[in-house]
């Protein structure tokens, strides 16, 4: 019997040897999908090469969900998502995978951690933490705390509150604020600065536990996960939400009786502090491997040959699925997403939440398959991670079609391109946030620019010019005209297109025959068009005139020509070593001698990169929620991100595509823009612009009262 046992034994040894040599000496190999990110970057470059003689190869995407469509689409084998990924997928039955490993920090922690609720024994029961003091690790996402987590408490033993005269933020902390006598949560409880102040201010009650109450920071010593425990130890608060692991190296550390404490049980009840016999709230799941249904069973048996073995390329794997420990699983354990994050006490349910009715969502309208789709994804993601209002995502046909949808109040918002803003505005709709880009030099820049050896010094010596727009109407045009209105000592005609065409000798708007211009341009502002004048917004067309001696002057986006020419080309204010010996070839024109002297670029106007607008005639509080909702998601999916690697990119690449809903090149959202921008931001010149319009109905105005004075009169003079 022993000696059957032995041949068994090395038998197995053999099978698994021979698995392992053929796994490792295929044609075809394992592919890891892997997301490349600040975090990741140096690992992915230096461990990826590793595995040239290994079973595996690495993919790199841009964010986990990219990764989970190759995933499902059979593009790649397998992948690593955070349990927050695995729940928003969970009802799709499209991305159909299954779990097939877990990434354990700790080989012998079933939970990357769990939550307890633990009160002074002066608490008898769950109930009666109303009107006590609660001690709050915080309600930022940092460190794998979502808003899960940080509500569920809360929604457990509060009702929840919908006044439809405060967003659904303010609802929520105004229902804290009611139960519980003073609190300490302290650090930001919103993205927007402006808002978190007013609440902080409105709700002082909040923050009256803190060491600080009144700045109620994240420098608070009370605040996030040890100062939770220390607001409730050191007799602050009465009751705090906190994790498991932190309270008991806490409670030892400091050598606390824990006779002065219990645990709070979500069934009402309470226990002793025995730290062996928890009462835990709700646990958070560790990372999974994932991969398809058909490959599932190979992944399971490669992964764990790998927990065993010690050679480079495993070790590499191991890294490159950030250092976490493989668990053993049995081919006949595979689970799928729901039925795995079933065995998470309250995990679903914490990330389930019931909206208030009638229903704060907001309705983003998109223009494409590929806008919808990515939507839709964003949409997943932001319920997961606990922003809100939710978003729903509606397609129309064009980007005018998105225009009217605001206006007709079908949608909320839409991301409108920087030329669309002077149509949106007399539509109606009004910018809630801006794209902004991550310098100065890749926001759109407006420039009056000449050839080096014009005559022209500053704007006003163009009278008489030759001069090209990228449109009518474009923004080049707009912020000339609006400049030219304010600068000049003479009238300038009503019409704006009478009065560029009074100015100009002869011009080219390009896209002058465009339906919307109702062929209704002076001639002499089209006369110097050739045939590839007929799409307007194309600054390379616009600056060939200028290049080419067909105008004198080109009012262009500097972004785009600068990507096209060499910097030393123009005069700017710091010219680099290799063109110090060059002169530039061409000129920015400024409004004054002195900037001409100088040689310092005058912007006529500089612009984001895009802007969500919404109607003009929205609530306040409406407003707020929308530009809080942003905001937030910024933080949570935009540059800066928790963990090592990005669940949804909100600006990146969807799809191998940029540019998609957001600008390519957009990296944050700001309500203002770049305050220190020399020059004139686009928003003011779109309102300047609507303002001077209006002359031509105050002319009207004053024609119709001057003839209804002199009939009057004539009237008066002779009745008959």
């Amino acid at each position: 019997m022993d000696f059957r046992i032995s041949c068994w034994f090395i038998f197995s040894l053999v099978i698994t040897f021979v698995e392992s040599y053929e796994f490792v000496n295929a044609d075809s190999k394992w592919t890891l999908c892997l997301v490349d990110s600040v975090h990741t970057t140096q690992r992915i470059l230096s461990l990826c090469p590793k595995l040239a003689k290994s079973p595996i190869e690495c993919v790199i995407e841009t964010d986990r969900f990219s990764c989970l469509r190759r995933v499902s689409s059979g593009d790649v084998d397998i992948t690593v998502l955070e349990p927050e990924e695995l729940m928003a997928i969970r009802n799709y039955k499209l991305y159909n995978v299954l779990v097939t490993n877990e990434l354990r920090l700790f080989p012998d922690d079933d939970y990357r951690f769990e939550v307890v609720a633990i009160a002074h024994k002066n608490v008898r029961r769950i109930w009666g933490v109303k009107g006590k003091r609660l001690c709050h690790p915080g309600l930022d996402t940092v460190d794998d705390w979502t808003a899960a987590f940080s509500m569920y408490f809360e929604n457990m033993i509060i009702k929840k509150e919908c006044d439809a005269n405060m967003t659904l933020f303010e609802n929520r902390m105004h229902a804290l604020s009611n139960y519980f006598e003073a609190a300490c949560i302290a650090g930001p409880w919103s993205t927007d600065t402006t808002f978190d102040y007013q609440l902080k201010s409105k709700y002082r009650n909040l923050c009256a536990a803190c060491e600080r109450p009144a700045s109620c920071y994240n420098t608070d010593k009370y605040y996030g996960r040890e100062g939770a425990l220390l607001c409730l130890t050191d007799g602050m608060g009465d009751v705090a939400w906190v994790r498991l692991g932190d309270a008991r190296v806490h409670f030892k550390l400091q050598m606390i009786d824990a006779q002065d404490y219990k645990f709070l049980c979500p069934d009402g009840t309470t226990k002793p502090l025995n730290f062996n016999k928890p009462c835990v709230w709700i646990s958070k799941p560790w990372p999974v491997v994932v991969a398809k249904p058909k490959n599932a069973e190979s992944i399971v048996r490669i992964m764990n040959l790998m927990m065993n073995r010690t050679s480079s390329w495993e070790s590499s794997v191991l890294q490159l699925m950030e250092n976490y420990y493989i668990t053993a699983t049995d081919v006949r354990d595979l689970q799928t997403p729901d039925d795995y994050l079933h065995r998470y006490p309250n995990f679903l349910s914490a990330n389930l939440r019931a909206g208030c009715q009638p229903s704060r969502e907001i309705r983003w309208c998109l223009v494409s398959n590929l806008e919808k789709r990515k939507c839709s994804w964003l949409k997943d993601a932001s319920l997961v991670y606990g922003v809100e209002p939710l978003i729903s995502c509606f397609q129309e046909s064009s980007r005018e079609a998105c225009m009217d949808a605001v206006r007709n109040r079908k949608v909320d918002i839409f991301l409108a391109r920087p030329e669309e803003l002077l149509k949106n505005r007399m539509m109606g709709l009004k910018p809630i946030v801006h794209a902004m880009a991550h310098n100065r030099q890749e926001l759109n820049r407006i420039v009056a620019v000449v050839r080096r050896n014009s005559t022209f010094r500053v704007i006003s010596d163009l009278r008489g010019a030759r001069a090209i727009f990228t449109g009518y109407r474009s923004v080049g045009w707009n912020a000339f005209v609006t400049l030219m209105r304010n600068e000049s000592t003479e009238n300038w005609d009503c019409s704006d297109a009478q009065a560029v065409s009074n100015f100009f000798k002869d011009s080219c708007v390009l896209g002058w025959d465009n339906k919307d211009n109702n062929n209704e341009l002076p001639a002499n502002l089209h006369s110097l068009c050739k045939e590839d004048a007929k799409h307007a917004g194309d600054d390379l067309t616009a600056f060939n005139y200028l290049t080419s001696g067909i105008v004198d002057v080109a009012f262009v986006n500097l972004k785009i020509i600068e990507n096209k020419t060499e910097a030393s080309d123009f005069y700017f204010e710091k010219i680099s070593n290799s063109s110090i010996n060059r002169l530039p070839k061409y000129r920015i024109l400024g409004l004054t001698l002195a900037e001409a002297i100088k040689r310092i670029p005058y912007l006529l106007a500089w612009t984001s990169l895009g802007s969500i607008v919404s109607h003009e005639n929205i609530t306040d509080l409406r407003r707020q929620e929308i530009y809080t909702m942003l905001v937030e998601m910024d933080k949570i999916f935009g540059r800066k991100f928790n963990g090592q690697a990005p669940t949804f990119l909100l600006y990146g690449p969807y799809e191998d595509n940029h540019g998609v809903i957001f600008p390519d090149g957009t990296r944050y959202l700001e309500l203002y823009g770049h305050q220190t921008l020399k020059g004139r931001s686009y928003d003011q010149i779109v309102e300047e612009f609507i303002r001077q319009n209006t002359c031509s109905v105050a002319n009207i105005w004053v024609f119709s009262r001057t003839l209804f004075l002199c009939t009057i009169i004539f009237f008066i003079l002779d009745p008959f």
